[in-house]
């Protein structure tokens, strides 16, 4: 991936920049998924390129609302707003593969057996996270699809977009937006802690504040039209075949797991395009997925 500047720009607005992916996990015991409400949860992967270190070649976040921020232009609404918190910090594609990658059974008292199938992707591409006028923002462009379809609208993925940005002080509580108990903060070391202050968000000035399990972050729908102009940088995204597709190379995902003509295609799979995976992950009752980002959640971050 290359994300170049205009000659009149410098590299220090640059923070970072790498390959994104967007995937979503059916809710229980749903064979296929047609709209949001067939939805358990949607996840963002973020793998970046210019990292020097061994421990954080991918970063998974669950998204509230299971969508990303809306982009209304001319228009401010709580639907612009979204959360996003770190799920798993890892440099291994086996962790990211068993965490959402294989589907996951357990046990109930009442319903017997419930099954929750594997992620399915939405949506692949290049990304990276600029300073702009005194804030920092996360930009994207799709790749895959080439051109968004119906099930890009349902998560409210665009061809391009970008989002201001910003990491919640886990120690200054904010009305409708503790998502965790005090024992679920992240362990940032004390150079981290240092940089919030009293504040209660941050820009992010360092791409290793994303890093921490727990990290919650702030996205606010910025703009989906000429990203690239508006902030004036070049981001070359490439021509993706079912060949070339970087959801192979970097995620290790296997072409017979995923429905490749709806992904490329931007449509919500078919039943029988699903594959059925024996590599079934069991867990406790106890410890099943809920539902995290629904309407309650959206209501106390507005």
């Amino acid at each position: 991936m290359n994300v170049n500047y205009n000659s009149k720009n410098n590299d220090k607005r640059f923070i970072e920049r790498g390959d994104i992916f967007f995937f979503y996990r059916p809710k229980i015991d749903k064979k296929r998924v047609t709209k949001l409400d067939d939805v358990q949860r949607f996840y963002m992967i973020t793998v970046p390129d210019n990292n020097k270190k061994k421990d954080n070649d991918y970063r998974l976040f669950m998204l509230g609302t299971k969508k990303m921020p809306e982009i209304i232009k001319g228009k401010t609404s709580a639907d612009e707003r979204n959360w996003a918190l770190n799920l798993l910090t890892t440099s291994s594609k086996e962790e990211i593969d068993n965490e959402i990658f294989r589907p996951i059974e357990y046990q109930t008292k009442t319903r017997g057996k419930r099954r929750i199938n594997s992620a399915q992707p939405v949506g692949e591409g290049k990304y990276c996270i600029i300073k702009h006028d005194g804030h920092t923002e996360f930009v994207y462009v799709l790749e895959i699809p080439e051109t968004p379809g119906p099930i890009q609208a349902e998560f409210e993925i665009n061809k391009e977009a970008s989002y201001i940005i910003s990491v919640k002080n886990p120690e200054i509580s904010i009305p409708g937006y503790e998502i965790f108990k005090h024992d679920k903060k992240p362990r940032y070391p004390k150079y981290i802690i240092d940089k919030f202050g009293k504040k209660r968000w941050i820009n992010i000035d360092d791409p290793r504040l994303l890093d921490y399990v727990n990290t919650q972050l702030l996205l606010i729908g910025a703009r989906k039209d000429n990203v690239r102009e508006e902030l004036d940088i070049e981001i070359d995204e490439e021509k993706e075949t079912k060949n070339s597709a970087d959801i192979f190379k970097e995620l290790n995902v296997k072409k017979d797991e995923i429905p490749l003509q709806s992904f490329f295609k931007g449509k919500f799979p078919k039943e029988e395009e699903l594959a059925s995976s024996h590599n079934i992950k069991k867990i406790p009752s106890g410890k099943a997925p809920g539902v995290k980002g629904g309407k309650k959640r959206r209501e106390e971050i507005s």
